[in-house]
């Protein structure tokens, strides 16, 4: 799925961004409001590893996967943990990220 669409957890419709699901009529507000919290923290993080203020990026991340534990938020953690110098936790979240399936890197 991309920012524009989403899949109803209810029926698996794939659908445009939406409170309600076309096909099956739930309630998607609160999926919808955790995919925008997601970018919205998540973009704050990149902010935060671009003006180098790590320790921020890190608490971030950790907040992103707090919200959704896939293959790019495990990255972008790993990504934190080794600019905080954490080594091993960055490892960890790597390992993760590479024994994931071929098909969930692309995600």
């Amino acid at each position: 799925m991309n920012a524009e669409t989403m899949r109803c957890p209810t029926c698996r419709a794939s659908q445009v961004r939406s409170d309600v699901c076309r096909r099956c009529k739930s309630d998607l507000r609160l999926l919808r409001e955790l995919a925008e919290k997601y970018a919205a923290l998540r973009g704050r993080c990149l902010s935060n590893v671009r003006h180098n203020r790590t320790r921020a990026a890190l608490e971030d991340a950790r907040e992103c996967l707090a919200l959704r534990d896939d293959v790019e938020t495990r990255r972008l953690l790993a990504v934190c943990e080794l600019l905080n110098g954490n080594w091993a936790a960055a490892r960890s979240h790597a390992v993760r990220f590479l024994a994931a399936s071929p098909s969930d890197k692309d995600a």
